[in-house]
């Protein structure tokens, strides 16, 4: 203690260096009272932070752990999605190259039966020709018959 300050506390009387001894006393312990209610407190709420950190990370962790199994989910819901594309692109081309040779055989078969046609339609003329050539002849013969027994009539 400075000089000064010890040769006042020799002034002052006993009484009141009493009371200002437990004054400064009551102050100090007040004092180191609220500075542990605020340690406490503080101590607490760094408690309650260091909880919610925990149960933040907790939180993220599980997140992480959702969306690394909903990104595998998707991997392998692409991968099957790229399965069933090949497949049917494969089953497209097949039908595309069945279309393809049916295409080729109706070609075919129309041409066929553009020929049968055609074959049918001379058939039918030679035929009809036959025909009248067989009722030519028949009349012919009729007629020279007809003529033989009418000698004068005319057939014409």
């Amino acid at each position: 203690m400075p000089n000064k300050a010890k040769e006042k506390l020799i002034d002052i009387k006993e009484d009141r260096l009493v009371g200002e001894a437990v004054r400064q006393l009551g102050q100090g312990f007040s004092t180191s009272c609220l500075a542990i209610f605020k340690l406490k407190r503080w101590k607490g709420s760094t408690e309650n932070k260091s909880l919610k950190v925990t149960q933040l990370l907790q939180q993220v962790e599980d997140l992480k752990q959702r969306t690394t199994k909903l990104q595998e989910e998707l991997q392998q819901s692409h991968q099957e999605a790229k399965v069933l594309l090949t497949e049917k692109s494969k089953e497209a081309l097949d039908l595309s190259d069945k279309n393809a040779t049916l295409l080729v055989e109706v070609d075919k078969l129309k041409e066929e039966l553009a020929q049968k046609d055609e074959e049918l339609v001379k058939k039918r003329e030679a035929l009809t020709n036959d025909a009248a050539n067989s009722y030519l002849a028949g009349f012919e013969d009729a007629a020279t018959q007809a003529s033989g027994i009418y000698p004068g009539m005319d057939f014409s």
